[in-house]
């Protein structure tokens, strides 16, 4: 997704210290998505996110529920207008929650950038690229990478993406 810098998955919303997977305490799994404001709004994302998943779903535990956190009143007010907005259109009450972002602790190494870990080509010559593992995860080449092998983004625009991030196009027959 143009203006989508970066993003990196973590723990959020909570209160516990150094919260981890196997000790989340009262976190929620989320995404840190780091975007450019001059090529994407902070309303467009929203609108991807309320697509991504079942907005009237109950919560059934802190660590999977939905939520969006925000960083700024700007952001708060634009989170309520379209959530006020989903919830017209769809009738129902829409229970995702809208809070703060508070601190955000980054996941575990095996949690970050799981579809692109999954292909060895990739992620050797990404390695060349980014010798530290936490610059990979954290470099815009590694978030549009991994959002199209999840089957996010245009895949017509796959080979052209690669060439832009500085990766040659036929590492898109070993994404396959």
């Amino acid at each position: 997704m143009n203006g989508v810098v970066t993003t990196l998955s973590g723990y959020a919303g909570g209160s516990t210290v150094a919260p981890t997977y196997r000790s989340i305490g009262d976190h929620s799994e989320t995404v840190l998505v780091e975007f450019d404001p001059r090529l994407i709004s902070y309303e467009q994302l929203l609108e991807v996110f309320w697509d991504s998943h079942d907005p009237s779903a109950e919560p059934y535990l802190t660590q999977y529920r939905n939520a969006v956190f925000y960083t700024s009143e700007k952001q708060r007010q634009a989170a309520e207008d379209s959530r006020q907005t989903l919830q017209k259109r769809l009738g129902r009450p829409v229970r995702t929650a809208i809070e703060p972002a508070g601190i955000f602790t980054p996941a575990e190494d095996y949690h970050q950038k799981y579809y692109l870990q999954r292909v060895e080509a990739l992620m050797a010559e990404l390695r060349e690229r980014y010798p530290e593992l936490q610059q990979l995860f954290r470099s815009t080449a590694a978030a549009r990478l991994n959002g199209y092998l999840g089957c996010n983004g245009d895949p017509a625009s796959f080979g052209a993406d690669l060439r832009s991030v500085g990766l040659p196009a036929e590492l898109e027959r070993d994404a396959r």
